[in-house]
């Protein structure tokens, strides 16, 4: 019988039952990657399996599963498995924060974890570094959602590819009524990132709910069973990249917080910060950070050799 801890944590928040949840394997070293992917499929959530570094110099390993696939990066589960290793006692924040090193298929990612308060920590992720792609044409993506194509720029700035892990067409929105509104049907949306060989569509607007806050974002990926993600961690760390680049934020300081708010559509409100760092007024690396609550704390039990795929494994977990 293998028995898996497991830790299930709300992304970005500071509340139970908010934010966007992962399961985290914090002890996956037994794992194959079927039994991974069986994990990952019977959970219905994104999953982050911890495992020991393959490359000097990290601390840990990190893999991320959903729909039965391996990404290569999820800002979210990243957030969720050094809130769960801090939970643990496997890492202790500090004030000053601690600094870690994991890896995952996308590099080693320097990763911050911050004692803000008793039983509060915040995580610092580095984000790979982000790639401006090519303006989208306004009418394009204006079609697709069928809006005005004036209601999509911001001082000036229109649609444009933008990476920070993986391709994205970030569509600013001048309007808080469109990006609050209900979801167009989504069939224009997926021939768009089609033709343009994106992942996914996210819309951010200067008008948000917490005063607090500097956009308001939807991220939209019809190839997704969700359709929309509750907040995604790379497609925030490109709006903050954007938003820095094109000066709709103010740069004055060589470090720049912006701060995002994702999720109320769908009843889970969320709230990021994004650090873009600056040298001579160019971006040189975006941080993510945020909080999170552990909600479930168990773990998963199953025999190997009911499995098919795992028949003549041992049962060594």
């Amino acid at each position: 019988m293998a028995v898996i801890p497991l830790h299930i944590v709300d992304a970005f928040t500071e509340r139970p039952f908010g934010g966007n949840p992962a399961a985290i394997i914090p002890n996956a070293a037994s794992l194959s990657d079927e039994e991974m992917v069986s994990i990952s499929e019977e959970l219905g959530l994104e999953v982050g399996f911890v495992l020991p570094p393959e490359v000097r110099g990290a601390d840990v390993r990190l893999r991320f599963f959903i729909d039965r696939q391996e990404d290569t990066l999820s800002g979210h589960v990243l957030l969720a498995a050094f809130t769960s290793l801090a939970d643990r006692g496997i890492f202790r924040p500090l004030p000053e924060g601690r600094l870690l090193y994991v890896e995952t298929l996308a590099g080693v990612l320097a990763v911050r974890l911050i004692a803000e308060a008793p039983n509060r920590v915040r995580v610092n992720c580095e984000m790979p570094n982000p790639r401006f792609g090519e303006p989208i044409p306004v009418d394009q993506v204006a079609n697709a959602l069928g809006v005005p194509s004036e209601l999509l720029r911001l001082a000036g700035h229109g649609p444009q590819r933008v990476s920070c892990g993986f391709d994205q067409i970030l569509v600013p929105v001048a309007d808080r009524t469109l990006i609050r509104g209900s979801l167009p049907a989504l069939g224009h949306v997926r021939a768009l990132l089609d033709e343009r060989g994106a992942a996914g569509l996210v819309m951010f607007c200067p008008e948000t709910h917490n005063p607090a806050a500097d956009f308001h974002c939807r991220f939209l990926h019809p190839e997704d069973r969700r359709c929309e993600d509750i907040a995604s961690g790379t497609c925030l760390a490109a709006v903050g990249a954007f938003a820095v680049r094109h000066r709709l934020v103010p740069c004055a300081n060589e470090q720049v917080r912006v701060v995002t708010e994702q999720g109320h559509a769908l009843g889970r409100p969320t709230q990021a910060e994004i650090l873009v760092r600056l040298v001579s007024g160019e971006i040189q690396r975006v941080d993510l950070s945020g909080c999170g609550a552990v909600v479930l704390r168990g773990s998963l039990q199953f025999n190997r050799l009911d499995h098919p795929a795992l028949r003549g494994r041992e049962a060594t977990a």
